[in-house]
């Protein structure tokens, strides 16, 4: 780390000097022992001697140089791109690499502009050598009179100080103007001002190294602040989706015990022989859904309140055709109203499942009702029960228009609407619930027209198993949850 905050050129002068020291001492010591043992004349001295040295100086002068031109060529972009890419902020990026710049190259002033959107005019972001309030007082001009084109600039282009309408203000000075690339594109230009004796100003390669250096980190800072603000734009995203879930919620909680406390009234009023006549069971199916309704209300709670949430399940081992009849109550008013038809096949009526009945209940409801909503008038929908190897297999089947091959993947993500109805949240929950019970669900077309939504669970050999690992995982994660500090 202390070796990158000396001067490479302080270095490579340094050295030089030591070279010069070397030499001039094999040099002058071969002469010497010349001179000593030889005793050359007066011309041999003017005309052999004294040119053999002065021609291995400017040797050794020329040699110097060109390794302090090549290790300049290295060693400057190296140090910006290693001090800018340690800064994520635009801005702070073009000060440091401006004042970076001028006191390596003992530069006069040095400008970096940003072309605008659509590449006319560039407006100038950092500054060194000039006052502070000309940044401030700074107008922005055309891309052309910085040297970029219609066709856009790629070398260096060296002018005087007086044809710069930023710099003109700096007399006798020569301006170079170097694009800065950016991948594909120009992203500005580096303004370098100096005296006409300064010789860093005629090496165009460092010059297209420093500018390719930092175009690339003046990009990734660009990056850096698009991701971050994407980041907060979904962060404000999640904080109004959690505010529109909480207050759904407790809005949904007065109707509901309203309809609860109205429908379990009328259900003991009515007589034990009127049990079992239509209006009884309408009664007992909006009693039923509104207990249902409430708990989805609670779930919608909690999950405005931690993202994680996992229901608790309490798994237990039922007829399958039991759960399928329950959630078919509850949707057959939504099917009467469309006079549609909704046929149970079952492979064998006393399968048994292993499951919290009133979750997967909740998974069928969502399938069935998701099935009404996209079946014409008249409709039909097809549940299908069976198993399949270690599985138990249940498919919906409807007439609707069928789920394209781009919303297949999609159709279970929360708030996904593929016809901009509904919140979106139906087959996401669906899906999560069939999640915690180790289980699969999918889309596939139906055969001839509509489309098939396929749930498979665990037999009840092995759903046991399973679920169990699964009651256990909530319940380290609660445990985790309650230790943690407040």
């Amino acid at each position: 780390m202390e070796d990158l905050q000396l001067d490479p050129i302080r270095q490579v002068r340094i050295a030089k000097l030591w070279a010069f020291a070397g030499i001039a001492w094999a040099i002058a010591f071969p002469l010497l022992i010349y001179a000593l043992t030889l005793n050359p004349s007066r011309l041999e001295i003017v005309f052999v001697l004294i040119p053999a040295a002065g021609i291995s100086f400017g040797a050794v002068e020329l040699a110097a140089r060109w390794q302090a031109r090549t290790h300049r060529r290295y060693a400057y972009p190296h140090r910006l791109g290693y001090a800018v890419a340690a800064i994520h902020d635009f801005k702070e990026a073009c000060t440091v690499t401006v004042d970076s710049l001028g006191e390596w190259l003992d530069l006069k002033a040095v400008i970096i502009g940003v072309l605008s959107e659509d590449d006319r005019e560039v407006e100038p972001v950092a500054a060194y050598g000039l006052e502070k309030a000309w940044l401030l007082n700074a107008v922005p001009i055309s891309a052309a009179s910085c040297g970029l084109g219609e066709t856009g600039a790629r070398h260096p282009v060296r002018r005087s100080s007086e044809d710069d309408p930023w710099l003109h203000s700096l007399p006798k000075m020569d301006v170079v103007t170097v694009p800065l690339p950016s991948r594909e594109q120009t992203l500005g230009v580096l303004l370098l001002a100096a005296d006409r004796r300064n010789p860093q100003l005629g090496d165009t390669r460092l010059l297209a190294a420093l500018a390719m250096v930092l175009g690339l980190a003046l990009d990734n800072c660009r990056l850096y602040e698009g991701q971050r603000a994407n980041a907060l734009h979904y962060e404000g995203l999640h904080r109004m989706k959690s505010d529109f879930l909480n207050t759904v919620s407790h809005e949904l909680r007065t109707p509901l015990t309203s309809i609860t406390l109205a429908a379990e009234m009328l259900l003991e009023e009515e007589a034990p022989e009127d049990a079992t006549e239509a209006k009884g069971r309408l009664l007992r199916n909006i009693v039923k859904g509104a207990a249902r309704m409430r708990s989805l209300v609670e779930d919608l709670v909690s999950t405005s309140r931690q993202d994680d949430f996992l229901p608790r399940l309490e798994p237990e081992t039922t007829v399958l055709r039991d759960v399928i009849s329950g959630a078919v109550q509850i949707v057959q008013p939504l099917l009467s109203a469309k006079a549609q038809t909704l046929e149970v096949a079952e492979d064998d009526p006393d399968l048994l499942v292993r499951i919290d009945r009133l979750r997967f209940e909740q998974v069928l409801i969502n399938l069935f009702s998701n099935a009404q909503r996209y079946s014409p008038p008249g409709g039909h929908i097809l549940v299908h029960s069976g198993s399949s190897g270690n599985e138990v297999m249940i498919t919906v089947t409807d007439s609707g228009p069928g789920v394209g091959p781009e919303d297949a993947d999609q159709i279970f993500e929360p708030f996904f609407r593929g016809d901009r109805s509904g919140l979106g949240l139906g087959l996401a929950i669906a899906k999560s619930i069939v999640e915690l019970h180790r289980g699969r669900i999918w889309v596939e077309p139906a055969p001839g027209y509509g489309s098939r939504f396929c749930v498979a669970v665990p037999a009840p050999q092995r759903a046991a198993q399973v679920i169990s690992s699964t009651r256990v995982d909530y319940t380290q994660k609660e445990s985790r949850e309650g230790a943690a500090p407040h």
